[in-house]
C-alpha cells in the first residue's frame, strides 16, 4: 500500500484506511467506531429497534467484539448487553445475496431479552423472515452512513474517518436514481394506483424514486408512458402472508398510520405468493406536466441513458435525463 508520494507534505490516508478493501476491514472500522463514540453506538442501536437510553452506565456494561468464533461459525460483529439485549451483524461488501447466513448464526444468541440479526451489505438487501425470538434487520451501507449524517457526527474526527472510508473505499455512492419499469397487469396497476405499492421479484439495491411506464394494457386514460413519480420511502422483500409482522417497519418509512394501513393492504391485494416478494413503499405520485416515451426506432443511440423497447429489469435513469426530457419540447 502506498502510504505516502513523493511531492505531497503527508499522506492522504486516515488510519482506517490501512485496514484494507474488504469486508473484514469495513466490520472492524465499524465496529471501532461503536466502541469510542457511544451517540454512535446508540444512534445505531435505536435504528435496528433497540431503545435502550443513552447512559454512561448502558455504555460501560456493552460489550462490542468482532469476529467471535462460535460452533456455527465466526460472526463479524457482536453487541451485547448482558440481560438486556444481543446484536449480531453480519457485514458483506460486492457480494450482497445472503442465503446460509440468514439462518446461521440463530442458536447463537445469549438468553437475552431483546435479540437481532443484523445485515449489512453493499447494497440494501431488504428480505425479511421471521425467527421466532429473534427481529431481523436489514442495512445498506449508505444507510448505516446515512445515521452519521448530522452536525454532531460531523464534529467528530473518528466518524468523518469511518465515513470517508466507507464511501471512498468501496465506491458506495453509487446511488441509482429514478427506477422505470413497465406497469400494465391490471392488478399490479391498482396496487400502484390506490395502493402507492409496487411489487416485483426479489430486487437489491435502492432507488431513490418509482417511475412507472403505464402499457396501453394498463388502458390509462392519459394513454401509454410516464405520467407520474413517486419517491421510495421504503422496501421491503417479504412474503405477503408476512406483512402484518414488520409494522413496526412500516412505522419507520412514514409518521401516518393511515399510509401504514394503506400498504398493508396493497400488499395483501390479489392472490397470495408464499415466495417472496420485493415490495416498494411509495409516497403520493406526483402528476408531470408531460407524458414521457420511450425512444423508438432502431438508430444508434436510441434509448441511451434512458429507455427503448422492452425495459430491462431494474433500469434506472439519472434526474439530469429524466428532468432533460421533460423540459424538451413536444
Amino acid at each position: 500500500m502506498l502510504i505516502k508520494k513523493t511531492g505531497v507534505k503527508r499522506s492522504p490516508l486516515n488510519q482506517f484506511d490501512l485496514l484494507g478493501d474488504d469486508e473484514v476491514g469495513l466490520a472492524k472500522a465499524f465496529a471501532y467506531v461503536l466502541g469510542r463514540e457511544p451517540d454512535a453506538l446508540y444512534r445505531f442501536l435505536h435504528q435496528i429497534g433497540i431503545p435502550t437510553k443513552h447512559t454512561p452506565a448502558n455504555f460501560l456494561a456493552t460489550m462490542i467484539i468482532t469476529e467471535r468464533k462460535r460452533e456455527a461459525g465466526r460472526t463479524d460483529i457482536e453487541i451485547r448487553q448482558a440481560g438486556k439485549f444481543h446484536v449480531i451483524i453480519e457485514c458483506k461488501v460486492r457480494s450482497n445475496r445472503l442465503q446460509r447466513q440468514r439462518t446461521q448464526y440463530l442458536r447463537s444468541f445469549q438468553d437475552d431479552p431483546k435479540k437481532v440479526l443484523c445485515f449489512i451489505t453493499q447494497k440494501s438487501d431488504f428480505r425479511k423472515q421471521v425467527f421466532e425470538g429473534v427481529d431481523n434487520q436489514d442495512l445498506g451501507w449508505m444507510d448505516v452512513v446515512g445515521l452519521y449524517d448530522h452536525r454532531k457526527f460531523q464534529r467528530m474526527q473518528l466518524v468523518r474517518d469511518f465515513v470517508s472510508f466507507a464511501v471512498k473505499g468501496f465506491r458506495m455512492r453509487d446511488q441509482r436514481e429514478i427506477l422505470v419499469q413497465d406497469l400494465g397487469i391490471p392488478v399490479e396497476v391498482r396496487r400502484f394506483v390506490e395502493y402507492h405499492v409496487y411489487r416485483r421479484g426479489a430486487v437489491f439495491g435502492s432507488p431513490l424514486y418509482f417511475a412507472p411506464y403505464f402499457t396501453r394494457k394498463a388502458h390509462r386514460q392519459e394513454g401509454e408512458g410516464i405520467s407520474c413519480l413517486s419517491k421510495v420511502l421504503g422496501i421491503l422483500t417479504l412474503a405477503p402472508e408476512d406483512i402484518d409482522t414488520f409494522q413496526d417497519d412500516l412505522n419507520r418509512f412514514t409518521n401516518s398510520a393511515e399510509v401504514v394501513k394503506r400498504w398493508i393492504d396493497g400488499v395483501k391485494l390479489g392472490k397470495s405468493r408464499d415466495t417472496a416478494q420485493t415490495y416498494f413503499f411509495l409516497g403520493e405520485p406526483l402528476k408531470l406536466s408531460r407524458i414521457l416515451k420511450k425512444d423508438t426506432g432502431r438508430k444508434k443511440g436510441s434509448g441511451k441513458e434512458w429507455i427503448a423497447a422492452m425495459i430491462p429489469k431494474n433500469r434506472c435513469v439519472t434526474f439530469h435525463e429524466f428532468a432533460r426530457r421533460l423540459m424538451v419540447p413536444e
